[in-house]
């Protein structure tokens, strides 16, 4: 696996709908607005932003860890109006085992239409065909029905269920475990 191509090359991608690209702080207030809307945080371990100040922290760890080249995201960004309507990545990389954790989010006004798999899409192929990933893993709450959606799009197969494995908002939640590997290419 190839870890440092990734943030040499800083790829970008186009599909249909979306131009996928790096994060910058130039998409603060898109990023903002994205952010702040509490249906999009709802079933993850980040709040929803209250502020542009939470938004600025963000983008700058993103910022971090292109440097540190430990998490890669992407903005996607809607061709039809050129907004930032979610953002999504590989993280927990690790070069020895080949393998690496997606995760996205995407604004709650897009949700149903398929543009997270799109925009993830890409990306997995990516990690696959140009790092040398092996495997590549995800998870989401139980009760998340959109998210499973998306890695089964994706060529994902569940695994399995981590139970109580986090605590999001108070609440112990059970997460499904999602993969794919390169033999299911």
């Amino acid at each position: 696996m190839n870890i440092d191509k990734l943030f040499a090359a800083s790829p970008e991608f186009e599909t249909e709908r979306l131009y996928l690209r790096r994060l910058t702080m130039d998409d603060l207030d898109e990023y903002y607005a994205f952010a702040s809307d509490p249906k999009v945080s709802e079933q993850s371990l980040w709040q929803c932003h209250q502020s542009k100040d939470d938004s600025i922290g963000y983008l700058e760890r993103v910022l971090r860890n292109y440097e540190q080249k430990t998490v890669y995201l992407w903005a996607f960004v809607l061709k039809e109006t050129g907004t930032l309507i979610g953002r999504g990545g590989i993280f927990h990389l690790d070069e020895f085992m080949q393998s690496g954790e997606l995760g996205y989010a995407i604004g709650s006004a897009y949700w149903g239409k398929g543009l997270a798999a799109e925009a993830m899409q890409p990306i997995v192929d990516y990690c696959f065909e140009q790092l040398g990933c092996n495997r590549l893993e995800g998870k989401c709450n139980a009760g998340n029905i959109g998210s499973a959606r998306v890695m089964e799009k994706l060529g994902m197969v569940q695994e399995g269920v981590l139970r109580k494995q986090l605590k999001i908002k108070g609440v112990f939640t059970d997460q499904k475990m999602y993969a794919r590997i390169r033999d299911d290419l």
